[in-house]
């Protein structure tokens, strides 16, 4: 009877074998981190189409120049090489909306005889466009992939230094901040739309 107690002890503090499938694998941990950074990519898409927004506002005191903006942004920041026109296709919305929603003539009549007042500081913002277009289109072509190898992998230090590049572009666009507004620009009533923009088209080309 002794031994059968003991017995007993012992089977019952043998360790279980462990499981084969553990439900925190690193691919469960891999796909976390995936879906962190598409959140943060769009969040980031976002952004700089609100600057783009805003740069619209500053030079829709002359109708030429602002189309010239979006025309180079479309066309020549963005058509070289992309992989994702998903990306230039949501700044081509961003641009019909903000367009057609707020961008009113002054006195009805819209000047289109010369060029902005804000001109030069959009041409000191170029680079910062041309980075912005293209470095978002790498980032979600990379997302948007079931697999990726190693050298195609968006980093967290990517995603930083995208966020780092349009911070300085919010600081040069920030010193005409008092023309865009008194051009109508408001940001936080033009986001809402902006962002549904983005979710929807991400989330229809399975990007997002």
């Amino acid at each position: 009877m002794e031994s059968m107690s003991i017995n007993r002890v012992v089977r019952h503090n043998k360790k279980l074998p462990q499981s084969r499938y553990s439900p925190y694998s690193k691919e469960t941990y891999l796909n976390i981190e995936k879906e962190m950074k598409k959140d943060e990519a769009k969040r980031l898409g976002v952004e700089f189409s609100l600057f783009v927004a805003e740069a619209m506002f500053l030079l829709s005191d002359d109708l030429r120049s602002m189309l010239l903006f979006c025309l180079w942004l479309l066309k020549d920041a963005g058509n070289k090489g992309l992989t994702a026109p998903v990306v230039v296709g949501r700044l081509l919305c961003v641009v019909l909306h903000v367009f057609e929603t707020y961008i009113k003539p002054k006195n009805g009549v819209y000047q289109a005889d010369g060029k902005s007042n804000q001109w030069e500081l959009i041409l000191e913002s170029k680079q910062k466009f041309v980075f912005g277009v293209r470095e978002m289109d790498r980032i979600v072509s990379i997302l948007g992939k079931r697999e990726s190898s190693s050298c195609e992998e968006v980093k967290t230090s990517d995603l930083e230094h995208y966020n780092l590049e349009l911070n300085k572009l919010e600081e040069t666009l920030r010193s005409a901040k008092e023309v865009s507004e008194a051009n109508g620009f408001a940001r936080e009533a033009i986001k809402s739309n902006i962002v549904y923009l983005w979710k929807c088209s991400l989330k229809h080309h399975n990007l997002m």
